[in-house]
């Protein structure tokens, strides 16, 4: 605890020192305890697949998910998310500082001169808002070497995809079907 109060030994100069401290102590915390507030207006879109692809709208709560290629299927349905889980999805992008991350991101570390390529590989969309600003990120999860930023991102994405599957709405969904030719 500060203790702003002055003794006799106490100089002014140093009334005025230890104020100015503890002002800007107050007003400008430390860069690694700072969070932005989530805005009234926070939210975001997801779609991940290339083949069955779903998509989730926290918005609207709309959430869709192609069941099949031969015959063409698909679910549409009103989905939502917990408060909770809301609010650990915007401290998550908060904490990898999603808004930093380039729209389409690649997650391999500059300079690697050998890339593993595997398929099949998910494509992730993610598109955010808070307070007005929007930033959409598009990363196709298929290249090794990766960085940390890029396995920050696959956890934050996996976590959404893991909220989404959870709910009963969505387990009582038919199997996929496949048929390629």
């Amino acid at each position: 605890m500060i203790n702003c109060m002055a003794t006799e030994s106490s100089t002014p100069s140093h009334q005025v020192l230890a104020l100015a401290v503890l002002v800007l102590i107050i007003c400008y915390p430390p860069s690694g305890n700072r969070v932005a507030a989530q805005a009234e207006d926070f939210g975001f879109r997801f779609e991940v697949g290339d083949c069955l692809p779903e998509k989730f709208d926290s918005f609207s709560g709309a959430f869709s998910k192609k069941l099949g290629v031969d015959p063409a299927a698909s679910a549409t349905f009103r989905l939502s998310l917990t408060d909770a889980q809301m609010r650990m999805i915007y401290q998550t992008i908060q904490d990898i500082r999603f808004f930093d991350y380039p729209s389409q991101y690649l997650g391999v570390p500059e300079g690697v001169k050998e890339v593993t390529v595997t398929t099949p590989a998910d494509t992730y969309r993610l598109e955010v808002r808070n307070n007005g600003v929007v930033h959409v990120v598009v990363w196709r999860d298929a290249y090794k070497p990766v960085t940390v930023e890029a396995d920050r991102l696959r956890a934050l994405l996996l976590t959404i995809t893991g909220f989404i599957h959870d709910r009963p709405e969505l387990r009582q969904l038919p199997t996929p079907a496949l048929a390629y030719e």
